[in-house]
């Protein structure tokens, strides 16, 4: 991990990323909404893009999340702005029943600080590995 002379804000950061691994995991979508911004931009991995409202109606909630798990996770905080790149493990079970989705994946993503409150304003993930299987 990344401290880019503001340890504080790294640790800040890492720890809101991974209550967004938990919250997504458990389907808070009330805590998502604290923890991602209202201009957000999300790449998913087959390249689809969604906004914040879009996210939330169909983008990230087709599935049940079994594993969300970071590593390598690396943090540079610039001003009021951090960039988090890492990787990602993810788990789904799609919840029409058309089987489980593994995604290993190389993620960037935008942080920023609005007051004393940090939110998530971009995501990209660029798999390295995907399945699905029935």
């Amino acid at each position: 991990m990344s401290t880019s002379n503001h340890p504080d804000d790294v640790k800040t950061l890492t720890d809101l990323e991974q209550q967004r691994c938990n919250a997504m995991m458990k389907g808070d979508t009330e805590r998502l909404r604290e923890l991602l911004h209202r201009d957000l931009v999300h790449v998913h991995a087959k390249g689809r893009v969604d906004g914040f409202e879009s996210y939330f109606s169909t983008g990230g909630f087709n599935v049940h999340y079994k594993v969300v798990e970071r590593s390598e996770l690396a943090v540079r905080v610039t001003g009021n702005s951090a960039l988090m790149t890492g990787r990602q493990m993810l788990v789904g079970v799609r919840k029409n029943g058309t089987g489980t989705v593994t995604i290993d994946s190389r993620v960037m993503q935008v942080w920023v600080k609005e007051g004393a409150r940090w939110q998530q304003l971009a995501f990209q993930t660029t798999p390295t590995e995907m399945s699905i299987e029935d």
